[in-house]
């Protein structure tokens, strides 16, 4: 059966599934639970000279980071701002089907393991290979 060029132009979209969506939420919750609180992180230790604490007993974002000084830490704090963002879009384009958002974010995931490890965020390091996991169970399906 031979198909014309036509047929395949006018193809409808096939619409994103619950693992396309799923691995778009697993880009954006991160980058919210870690983006949003970091301006107001370095703010505090700019005012302060030190990380606030959560209400868990330990500091917030205090990792192998802090050790570079609090000009550095703000520094990387901004870069964290930046990851936390490509994320968030990444996740808002596969949440659409988008393959750009999977390569967008599969492109960015070395810069997240590296803020994870540096601001000791455990949370955001087991979120990576969900993540990953997720994009790849995906991929078929993104247009």
């Amino acid at each position: 059966m031979a198909v014309n060029a036509g047929s395949v132009a006018n193809a409808t979209p096939v619409a994103p599934g619950p693992t396309t969506k799923a691995a778009g939420l697993a880009y954006v919750l991160p980058a919210l639970a870690f983006g949003l609180p970091t301006p107001f992180v370095l703010w505090h230790l700019i005012r302060t000279l030190e990380l606030p604490m959560t209400p868990f007993g330990f500091r917030s974002h205090s990792g192998p980071f802090e050790v570079l000084g609090r000009d550095r830490f703000v520094a990387l704090g901004f870069v964290l701002m930046i990851s936390c963002l490509v994320d968030a879009i990444a996740g808002t384009w596969l949440w659409r089907g988008r393959r750009q958002g999977a390569i967008l974010g599969l492109a960015a995931t070395p810069l997240t393991l590296l803020m994870a490890y540096g601001f000791a965020f455990p949370f955001l390091l087991a979120a990576i290979p969900i993540r990953l996991v997720l994009t790849a169970r995906a991929w078929p399906r993104l247009r």
